[in-house]
Order: C-alpha cells, then structure tokens, then sequence
C-alpha cells in the first residue's frame, strides 16, 4: 500500500481492528506530536509505544468520531497529509472533544514510517480539566 492507501486503512481500522492497525506500521514507525500538551510525549518510537499511547488515548473516551475531511498525496514521494476532525465525549469530566488535525504520513515498503500529528494542545487540555466549583 502506499502512503494514502495506508491513510485511507488507519482511519478504517484505528477503532474497530486494532490489530490490522497496528500491521499498518513499521515496527519502527516514529509518531511525532510537535503540539502536544506537556505533559504527553512528543515523540513516541516504535509500533508499540504507538499504539500504547493511542489506545490509553482513546480508553479516556466514552465515544470517539473520526471524520476524514480530505486525503492529499505528495508527489515525489511515497506521502500524504490528511485533514480531519474528531469529536468525543471525556469520561473524566464529561466535556465535550473537539478537535481538527493535520496528519503527515510518510510510507516504505508499504508501511507507516513517520506518523506527524498536529493539534491544538490547548483544546485537549481544556476538555480534560474539571470545572472548579464556585
């Protein structure tokens, strides 16, 4: 596959069949959130630190929606940058996740190599934090 095609299978598989999610991956991958909140890692190396991270991420969730705004490929080289957006409800605080995202994807021999995520950190930060009682 190649680096939309392998896109298009993350968004499929992310939620449903975390097992072919993870042989999207190469055993390598490198996953790169340059916004992140600080106190969540930037980067993480390797597929299973990756989908550690991904699935405490998503458990954190009482729902979590994906929508796929649009696949672009980068001519020249097996790549892609994806637009979406994610709504979910917190367990937490029971605050509302609403979030859009850029996501860079670099491929080889038909796996994730690099996974760049960009978000607004401050949006998980916000829907993460409990209301202070008046």
């Amino acid at each position: 596959m190649n680096a939309p095609e392998l896109l298009n299978e993350h968004f499929r598989t992310i939620k449903v069949d975390p097992q072919a999610w993870r042989k999207l991956f190469a055993f390598d991958a490198v996953l790169e959130m340059p916004y992140a909140p600080s106190h969540v890692p930037s980067v993480l190396k390797g597929i299973d630190a990756i989908a550690q991270s991904v699935g405490g991420f998503f458990s954190q969730f009482s729902d979590f929606n994906i929508e796929v705004k649009k696949i672009h490929r980068i001519e020249g080289e097996d790549a892609a940058i994806a637009e979406f957006t994610a709504k979910a409800t917190v367990i937490s605080t029971g605050k509302t996740y609403n979030q859009e995202y850029i996501l860079y994807v670099r491929a080889e021999n038909g796996k994730i190599t690099l996974y760049r995520e960009y978000f607004d950190g401050s949006r998980i930060v916000a829907a993460f934090t409990p209301d202070s009682a008046s």
